[in-house]
């Protein structure tokens, strides 16, 4: 694959928060012998210029750096992404490309960040979708994206979008952001579109920051409930015991 940056130019931070509502603690939740925040970091090495768990916890800190990752305390934060903002300016402000992974992804791996560092953003946004049966991604948990020429996000959405597609593209929670879209994208404040949607990106989409859509095989396993957590213990359960 070729890439528009570097690996060393990359840096990759996973936010992490114990306040899940619908699943409580859930960076520290057992996957399979780890905690999920550690699954997540092995998954995602790579000679990134920085891999780092980013949270307000230190539970989750002590659990990333006794597994051997790094990890970036930092207060309060409205999201995800301005938790990756405060991280990364505390480190100086490194790289060309600042990749904010979701943090319940256990089978993100590095191609991942690949398939994101091989789209110039162009003082935008690059985010991935795959695709899938409109039945399976029918209910609000799963976030569609519509796409226009080139890739382009037209919207974002809990409802399936285009009404009546037979195949969707399901939205996978990784964005890279140039350090300007960064810094633009986390000044701006919400607005009644991404508040009602709760989905931080309308907002970017309304303030005109352009999102790039990599479509590919990013067939992952987002942890928001305990019953997703058991499928995650049980996929990690059958590769490990298979060798894989």
């Amino acid at each position: 694959m070729a890439l528009a940056f570097l690996p060393g130019e990359v840096c990759v931070f996973v936010p992490a928060r114990m306040g899940s509502t619908r699943l409580p603690g859930k960076p520290l939740a057992d996957v399979a012998g780890l905690p999920l925040i550690v699954r997540v970091m092995r998954g995602l090495e790579g000679p990134w210029a920085v891999l780092a768990a980013v949270t307000d916890s230190p539970e989750v800190a002590a659990a990333a750096e006794e597994a051997g990752y790094r990890a970036l305390l930092t207060g309060p934060a409205p999201s995800g992404t301005h938790r990756v903002r405060l991280a990364w300016e505390a480190l100086g402000s490194p790289g060309r490309l600042v990749v904010n992974m979701q943090g319940d992804e256990p089978m993100a791996d590095a191609s991942w960040i690949e398939s994101l560092a091989s789209v110039d953003p162009a003082g935008g946004v690059c985010t991935l979708a795959r695709e899938a049966p409109a039945e399976e991604l029918a209910g609000p948990d799963s976030v569609k994206v519509a796409t226009g020429g080139g890739g382009k996000a037209l919207y974002f959405s809990r409802s399936p979008i285009p009404y009546g597609a037979g195949r969707l593209l399901e939205h996978v929670g990784a964005y890279a952001f140039t350090p300007d879209s960064l810094r633009r994208c986390t000044d701006l404040g919400p607005t009644h579109l991404s508040r009602t949607e709760r989905l931080e990106q309308l907002a970017w989409l309304e303030a005109g920051v352009p999102i790039t859509v990599v479509t590919g095989d990013f067939a992952g396993l987002g942890v928001d409930t305990p019953e997703d957590l058991a499928r995650a213990s049980a996929v990690y359960s059958e590769m490990e015991g298979s060798g894989e």
